[in-house]
């Protein structure tokens, strides 16, 4: 214990007496330690940390999937979800929720807030209660007795201060005056974190459309998904049998469709596709943190080479091998420990950062902090660092004879055996650099490629908006279809306003409406299922708004009312479906959930409305007119900064009906941004970490050559004294510096066309081995790493001969 104690003091001294030395190892090292640490805290909060939810192992998220036709996903309906909760026999509790915005009014300015329509045992399933208050009863969860809620806890401080009285106040909520029963805990913010306030669905148990719902369940003790998913599936099928509509069929379903639930761990389903661009990332700086403990180590080495005497005597006067291994090996650790300090400081300005920054497509980030147990893992990985570049000085002790420390502490001119060491960590560096900078290469191509998709409108000077008109204001359809009339008309007389409709979906608002369809002479065989497609209910002028392209036929009108010719348009994709050479027009499309035949009237351009990385997918729209919708989302295309006409279309809308919310004000460019946001950081970060790979690869090439040069120094002066030219030095230096460059590269190039194929499911039209990234960036390493080995080969080719005589 005594001898640890002693290592320590002498190892504070030695970094108190070398400053320089000292400031550079713990720079590298914070910077190592610091992005190692701070994407382990993303890792560990997404990834491996538990749900806040009591055993939230048990917790599982249900819906029904129908892969044969492309549908990884598809909602409950009311009906599925009573048959799932009254016949299964492997769930201790069920419940089921869907997102909404509601109209909160009665205030001086209405507002529209984030909802959460539930059943009656959501919080039972998730085992969490109000702060204040109670949650509901099965009495409030039927239909005309669900005016009743729960707030969030942000909502209760921003609107009511924090009284605590407020249990038992009402709001108007959807025109409709709502109680009060109870406040959730700060933390609680499920199912997405932006919910303001939960109310009881009402559920209507024979209510078989629509499929709007989202199932969470508790399984039993000793129960697994697996056996969850096939008990459900048998029941949806019994269920089917009797009510085709609950599958979304008009008849008996055949036995061994492809229909079938789905039945997850919650977990996963909010995890999602993060698991793997984080594990990535993951990947990414440990390469940082290796190519930083080379860099160390490097240093390390040359420390040690000049304390050769000081090693030697300690030696020659009776210290064992084992003593100043120990004592180097301390001298490493401690050097990590201090590296590590400002490495957390650094780790928590980026994960306070992270959370500052608009990410709304990576989940869980609100639970992503600097916690005891990634402080732990700093700790961990500061000690292991220690170990690591504390190898290369024993192993150069370890190697080094007694005669050979006294020659070398007498003669700092020659780095001995520990030259090739040098060399070998620097040739790492540069192999480790060059993988991660081709791997950050390839996404960052991928996701220009992405960036330059066509998905078929035009986001740019595009504004959007959703107006959530209620049937207490609107009860009859006529009323809805001649306010969003009146709307239209008085948007388009706005100047700087060139085209103006509006649509019961907005691309990549995150929202479907899908349904199967027939279309007329090409229905599906017995025992097959119905294509699905995107149903869109759309006004006047809403595809010019976009900046789609009408193919054939004419636009929906005004003239299509309730009484006239039901009419639909269909996209090219599906036209090219069934009609590749012929004409769509004049044909007819009806929805399984729907026996009327609607006759095709035009042909629009396929769009991408979900995601840029995939085909476009078949669409049918619908006449306003003859399918009225209350909540509608506005579209403009302005001339100018769309941004800039946000107040005058609010101020235009409340003059025509004061009690609509205007919600979700943005341009159209931003919702489709905000589908990218995960894509965004991979990149960003990547792109990071490999710029400072490069850096310190950079740093680390020009102190082995300066290591090089020095180390020589005496040899270049007899040379020039002795008639050599000084571009002879140059160039022989700078041949020793690109050996360990092409060595590097080479070494790389392998690591990199192997590791590159584990990140290809994150690549979009880029290959794993893309040829102009895998030339590109050995030559942007070539680059870098010319000037760090110049500088030092024109201070060789500058050496004063008397002065290098005297040197030793």
């Amino acid at each position: 214990m005594s001898n640890l104690k002693n290592d320590l003091r002498y190892g504070l001294r030695l970094l108190v007496r070398n400053p320089g030395f000292s400031a550079v190892a713990v720079l590298t090292l914070a910077l190592g330690i610091g992005v190692t640490t701070a994407i382990f805290s993303l890792v560990n909060g997404i990834l491996l940390r538990p749900l806040p939810y009591p055993q939230s192992e048990r917790l599982v998220r249900l819906l029904q999937a129908y892969p044969e036709k492309g549908l990884d996903s598809w909602r409950l309906s009311q009906a599925n979800f009573a048959s799932y909760r009254d016949q299964s026999t492997v769930f201790s509790s069920v419940a089921a929720y869907a997102t909404s915005g509601m109209n909160l009014t009665g205030i001086p300015t209405p507002e529209r807030l984030q909802a959460a329509k539930v059943t009656g045992d959501f919080f039972k399933v998730l085992a969490v209660d109000p702060m204040m208050g109670r949650s509901f009863v099965p009495e409030e969860d039927l239909p005309g007795k669900n005016h009743v809620c729960v707030l969030s806890y942000a909502f209760w401080q921003r609107h009511f201060s924090g009284d605590r009285s407020v249990i038992g106040k009402t709001l108007v909520l959807n025109n409709a005056s709502t109680e009060i029963i109870g406040v959730m805990p700060a933390t609680f913010g499920f199912p997405v974190p932006e919910i303001e306030v939960w109310v009881p669905i009402g559920l209507d148990s024979q209510a078989s459309h629509p499929f709007f719902l989202t199932g969470i369940a508790r399984l039993k003790p000793g129960m697994q998904p697996a056996t969850a998913q096939s008990e459900t599936t048998g029941i949806m099928w019994r269920a089917g049998k009797q009510n085709p509509h609950l599958v979304g069929r008009d008849d008996p379903p055949p036995a061994g469709a492809g229909l079938r639930t789905s039945v997850v761990p919650l977990k996963e389903a909010i995890v999602g596709k993060t698991e793997k661009p984080l594990l990535v990332l993951q990947f990414a700086v440990i390469f940082i943190l290796l190519i930083a403990c080379a860099n160390v180590a490097n240093l390390l080495l040359s420390r040690t080479t000049v304390r050769g005497l000081e090693i030697a005597v300690r030696s020659a006067l009776g210290a064992q091998p084992r003593r100043v291994i120990q004592q180097l090996l301390t001298e490493s650790i401690l050097l990590a420990l201090v590296g590590a300090l400002p490495g957390i400081a650094l780790a928590w300005g980026v994960v306070r950062t992270l959370n500052h920054l608009p990410l709304a497509g990576v989940p869980r980030l609100n639970e992503v902090s600097i916690s005891g147990g990634v402080l732990l893992f700093t700790i961990f990985v500061a000690l292991l660092t220690g170990v690591l570049f504390g190898l290369a000085p024993i192993f150069y002790t370890y190697r080094s004879s007694l005669k050979a420390g006294l020659t070398e502490g007498q003669r700092g001119s020659s780095m001995g055996s520990g030259r090739w060491l040098n060399r070998s960590l620097v040739a790492a560096q540069l192999a480790l650099s060059l993988i991660l900078l081709i791997g950050a290469g390839l996404v960052l191509k991928s996701f220009r490629e992405l960036l330059g998709v066509n998905p078929g409108f035009q986001a740019k000077s595009e504004l959007t908006m959703l107006l959530p008109v209620t049937n207490q204001k609107y009860p009859n359809p006529p009323q809805a279809i001649q306010f969003y009339r009146n709307l239209l008309d008085q948007m388009r007389t706005l100047p700087g306003v060139t085209a103006v409709g509006a649509s019961s979906n907005l691309p990549f608002s995150g929202e479907e409406s899908y349904d199967g369809y027939i279309v007329e002479g090409h229905e599906p065989p017995p025992g097959s299922e119905p294509t699905q497609a995107q149903l869109q209910t759309v006004t006047p002028g809403y595809f010019q708004s976009l900046g789609m392209s009408l193919l054939r036929g004419r636009d929906i009108s005004d003239a299509d009312q309730e009484k006239t010719p039901m009419v639909a348009l269909v996209d090219e994709t599906l036209a090219r479906r069934y009609w590749p050479e012929g004409d769509a027009l004049g044909k007819r499309v009806r929805t399984t959930g729907d026996p009327t035949w609607l006759t095709v009237v035009g042909v629009v351009n396929g769009i991408k409305d979900q995601n840029l990385a995939e085909d476009p997918k078949p669409h049918i729209y619908f006449a306003h007119g003859q399918d009225p919708q209350l909540r509608m989302y506005l579209t403009l295309r302005t001339s100018g900064d769309p941004a800039a006409l946000s107040s005058t279309v609010r101020n235009n809308i409340h003059d025509l009906d004061a009690d609509v919310p205007v919600y979700a004000v943005r341009t159209l460019s931003e919702v489709v941004d905000k589908t990218l946001t995960s894509q965004k950081l991979t990149d960003l970060l990547l792109t990071a970490f490999a710029t400072l790979a490069l850096i310190l690869a950079a740093i680390g090439i020009y102190g082995v050559m300066s290591i090089y040069v020095t180390g020589r120094t005496r040899e270049f002066g007899i040379r020039l004294a002795v008639g050599a030219k000084p571009a002879n030095l140059l160039v022989s230096v700078l041949k020793q510096g690109f050996v360990l460059v092409i060595a590097g590269i080479a070494v790389g190039l392998v690591g990199a066309f192997v590791l590159t194929r584990t990140i290809s499911s994150l690549l979009f039209n880029v290959s794993s081995t893309d040829p102009i990234v895998f030339l590109g960036i050995p030559l942007l390493l070539i680059s870098v790493a010319t000037p760090a080995c110049y500088w030092p080969a024109r201070r060789a080719a500058r050496t004063n001969p008397l002065t290098a005589l005297r040197y030793e």
